[in-house]
């Protein structure tokens, strides 16, 4: 969807309740792909009168609750895994159950 600058800043900030955007140069890193980008290389999707912001990277599938400030200490790697464990992730885990479990990218 082509919109204006102001445009654009106004639906992030209408359509991303977790985050809040002041402005296009603002950075988000997704949480599935790893991928650093700004407000201008959002992508902005029309699903009928809705609409919905996904990662700029092709096939990532994320949206913005999988989004996160580039200074959020969930990117280190300790963090990381811990993250996925408190999702319910067996991984390493003596306990495994039989259902699947997210992984990392």
């Amino acid at each position: 969807m082509k919109t204006k600058p102001a445009d654009r800043l106004s639906i992030l900030q209408a359509n991303d309740h977790f985050r809040d955007w002041h402005t296009l140069d603002d950075e988000r890193v997704c949480a599935l792909c790893d991928r650093k980008f700004a407000g201008h290389d959002v992508v902005i999707l029309t699903m009928g009168d809705e609409l919905q912001l996904c990662c700029p990277t092709p096939d990532c599938q994320s949206g913005v609750h999988e989004w996160v400030y580039p200074s959020n200490p969930i990117r280190s790697e300790k963090n990381e895994k811990e993250w996925w464990h408190a999702l319910g992730s067996s991984c390493g885990s003596e306990e495994a159950g039989d259902g699947p479990s997210p992984q990392p990218v």
